[in-house]
């Protein structure tokens, strides 16, 4: 009996040893998010069925990473539009507790953003004496002294403060200088200068022809280069605002595109994919019909040309980074997307998913995503469970050994040590996507393999098994076997999670129109907003 006790004990020993092992190890960190970018648009994350009159856009550097280490085919966000998404990640918090529901306005003079008693994840890494810095999209604020980056954790930033740029300088430099000292000087965030830490970049710092995405990936290699040798390690937070529109690419780059990929606008110009696009179908007019057809073509060929200009620079950050070995091995490599792809007219593809950014259903809020970490990472994998962009807090902090506040609420979990064993991180809880529209919330709840989703005010609930179905065409909610106690099962759990924030009201509306925005009133004057007690109703 002792020697069978002993046994089990080891065996148990050995088992948690083996699923333990990367807290406070304190690697090098770098995050890489892109933005809109298509579930189907890196070669990492496509399908084997993936239609190539869709357009298959190589990614080799991106594949490189991702197949030297664990694939995440079941990633998600907090948020199917890019500012709350963005709070989700580095506050590790779903975005409605903080009423972080909506985009931020787009007016670089706002004094709105993510309040103050909020702790980034950066924050508790720098305090941990990590070096920290953060590189190109914000959208989290631009008041300074509360809401920048260099006020919430990081230690440098280069980058934009709002939530998109044009992508070349001559796009929008010029035009803020020239309007800086007129009665209507420049507020729109798309065309302010880039920033270096709480300033402006000098005028002459760049080429007119320069492109965006080049110029913060050359900033960021140059952080390496600086930081790579010191004694604390470095985290960088680097926020693409790529394939994000305005769809922008260099011409000569748009050629080779093109010559490198010579089927590729045969193979989508005569796509059922766009001809049979319900935005085509009921063009009537047969000019326009064949200039909305030329419009989704040339916007997925631009957009094409950016994803393979983003894996390019990624390709380049890694090359920095394998000059020292020691460096490149204990360094983590964490890629995802803010949300799903914007398809059609900015181009993007989330085959197999259904729908686009903004949604609730798949495309959506369900991302490409991989790990890459050769320290620790030994045997290459995909991870088939549901991660979360929330895991990312609470991992980061745990793996720095960083002491996060003791009143911290955080919605995600640790995920290392699980991913590497192929464990499932979040056994019996479920993830919840939620979009405030024309006054009601938007839901899908999600506990692979089902999930349930509810739009449109009145409707019911759907129910998906998303294993088997992960294009959302099969509703099973009349049909599948125990629907109704599933359907029960997950929007009991969605509203669990709702009930702790179901009475917080937004901060900030991304615009205001005529009388401000057009949720306003449901929030604040008739209370229909927020209608979670109908949302998670289950008839």
């Amino acid at each position: 009996m002792f020697h069978k006790k002993l046994t089990i004990l080891l065996v148990l020993l050995t088992a948690i040893t083996s699923f333990s092992q990367t807290k406070g190890t304190r690697p090098n960190v770098i995050v890489i998010l892109a933005d809109d970018l298509g579930y189907g648009d890196v070669g990492f994350n496509r399908t084997a069925d993936f239609p190539k009159d869709r357009g298959v856009i190589p990614t080799p550097e991106l594949d490189k990473l991702a197949n030297q280490g664990i694939i995440c085919k079941n990633a998600h966000v907090a948020h199917p539009f890019c500012g709350p998404s963005r709070v989700a990640l580095l506050t590790g918090m779903m975005p409605h507790r903080i009423g972080a529901q909506y985009n931020l306005p787009n007016n670089i003079k706002s004094p709105l953003g993510v309040a103050t008693d909020q702790t980034y994840f950066a924050k508790v890494l720098q305090d941990a004496n990590y070096n920290t810095a953060a590189f190109g999209k914000w959208h989290l604020g631009f008041a300074e002294g509360k809401y920048q980056p260099l006020d919430r954790g990081f230690d440098y930033f280069f980058g934009f403060l709002g939530g998109g740029k044009n992508y070349f300088e001559r796009e929008y430099e010029d035009a803020f200088y020239r309007r800086q000292d007129s009665k209507n000087p420049v507020i729109n965030e798309y065309q302010d200068p880039l920033q270096r830490n709480r300033t402006y970049v000098d005028r002459n710092e760049f080429d007119k022809d320069d492109y965006l995405t080049d110029v913060l990936t050359n900033d960021a290699i140059n952080y390496i280069q600086k930081n790579k040798s010191k004694e604390n390690p470095f985290m960088m937070y680097l926020a693409y605002n790529a394939p994000h529109t305005p769809l922008q690419a260099p011409a000569d780059e748009i050629a080779k595109f093109k010559e490198n990929n010579p089927n590729f606008e045969k193979l989508i110009r005569n796509s059922p994919y766009i001809l049979n696009s319900r935005a085509v179908e009921k063009q009537k007019n047969p000019e326009k019909k064949a200039a909305l057809i030329e419009k989704f073509v040339q916007a997925r060929i631009t957009y094409a040309t950016m994803v393979t200009n983003l894996d390019t620079n990624v390709g380049k950050l890694v090359a920095e980074l394998k000059k020292d070995k020691e460096v490149y091995n204990n360094t983590i490599i964490v890629f995802l997307s803010d949300n799903g792809g914007y398809t059609y007219s900015k181009g993007a593809v989330n085959y197999p998913l259904y729908a686009l950014k903004g949604s609730v259903f798949e495309g959506g809020h369900k991302v490409p995503m991989f790990v890459h970490w050769p320290n620790k990472i030994k045997k290459t994998s995909i991870y088939p469970y549901q991660i979360s962009a929330l895991d990312l807090y609470p991992t980061l902090s745990q793996l720095a050994g960083a002491k996060i506040p003791s009143k911290k609420v955080l919605d995600g979990s640790y995920f290392m040590d699980a991913i590497i064993a192929n464990k499932e991180i979040r056994p019996n809880d479920a993830l919840l996507i939620l979009r405030p529209q024309n006054g009601f919330h938007n839901a899908s709840v999600i506990a692979y393999p089902w999930k349930v989703v509810k739009t449109g005010g009145n409707g019911k609930w759907k129910l998906f098994d998303i294993e088997k179905d992960p294009g959302e065409q099969h509703d099973k909610s009349e049909t599948g076997a125990n629907a109704t106690k599933t359907i029960e099962s997950l929007a009991s759990k969605g509203y669990n999670l709702v009930k702790e924030f179901k009475d917080v009201k937004p901060a900030w509306f991304d615009h205001e129109r005529g009388e401000g925005h057009p949720h306003r009133k449901l929030w604040f004057t008739t209370q229909q907003l927020p209608q979670y007690d109908k949302t998670f109703k289950t008839n």
